[in-house]
């Protein structure tokens, strides 16, 4: 099991208690790991612009590393010495609709889609919490994530232009 898997089944594994630890031990952004708040927190009647083109992003950048996880709900702020590091919670409304929204948009954000991308849902009440979500390496070369005729193939560090849609 590769270091994005680990992360992927230690926040399913413990849901928000884990997130509460990444909080309170300012984690990171790293080559694995992004943190990711919602647009709207799901709020919206379908998948916000901001949040798909994070999705393909996210899905472009780990797919073609070593794969990575992405974690919806949660506020990521640069700070000088640490880099973008998680501080705090935003719970999204109804996080099972969110991963449905997610779900539906996988295949279209990429060329080649990433068959292998899974998401998770993490409850902490009946309509609140956050998403997991776990993207592999690609097994196929290289996998692209564009946004109306313009083509971005890189890292996972290409996520940091804000853009409105894959």
């Amino acid at each position: 099991m590769g270091r994005a898997e680990d992360l992927y089944r230690r926040l399913v594994d413990g849901g928000e208690k884990v997130l509460d630890e990444f909080i309170a031990d300012r984690q990171s952004e790293e080559l694995f790991l992004g943190f990711k708040r919602s647009a709207d927190n799901a709020a919206g009647s379908k998948l916000h612009n901001t949040d798909r083109a994070n999705l393909g992003k996210a899905i472009s950048g780990f797919a073609n590393s070593e794969g990575g996880v992405v974690v919806w709900g949660v506020e990521c702020s640069p700070t000088l010495n640490s880099g973008d590091v998680a501080s705090a919670k935003l719970p999204l409304h109804n996080p099972k609709r969110f991963v449905s929204w997610l779900e539906g948009a996988v295949s279209g954000c990429t060329v080649p889609p990433n068959p292998g991308v899974r998401h998770h849902a993490i409850l902490v009440s009946s309509n609140a919490g956050y998403v997991v979500t776990h993207i592999p390496r690609s097994g196929f070369a290289p996998t692209k994530w564009f946004r109306d005729t313009i083509t971005t193939l890189g890292p996972a560090r290409i996520f940091s232009p804000p853009l409105t849609r894959c």
